[in-house]
């Protein structure tokens, strides 16, 4: 087995054991911080990603229109590392 396997295995266990583990959000005013934050920080970092990638590919001016596409990018990115590592 060689390390790049043993390290994308090694990753996903430790995925998969975030929710055996106490939740670290703090309830303020119906919000949890910092899992919010962290979640939307990150989801900047991958919408930023994509478009990027998007342009490379020169797809970006066929996915649709930027100021749909991004915020979208943005809410599904921030949603989905929210449910993958905080809820």
């Amino acid at each position: 087995m060689n390390s790049f396997f043993r390290a994308v295995l090694m990753f996903l266990a430790l995925c998969l054991m975030v929710g055996c583990a106490r939740n670290p959000n703090v309830e303020i005013v119906g919000s949890y911080f910092p899992g919010w934050m962290v979640s939307l920080a990150l989801g900047v970092v991958l919408t930023a990603v994509v478009h990027v990638l998007l342009r490379r590919e020169g797809l970006l001016s066929s996915v649709g229109h930027p100021a749909i596409i991004h915020p979208a990018l943005l809410v599904f990115f921030t949603a989905l590392l929210w449910l993958c590592f905080f809820a």
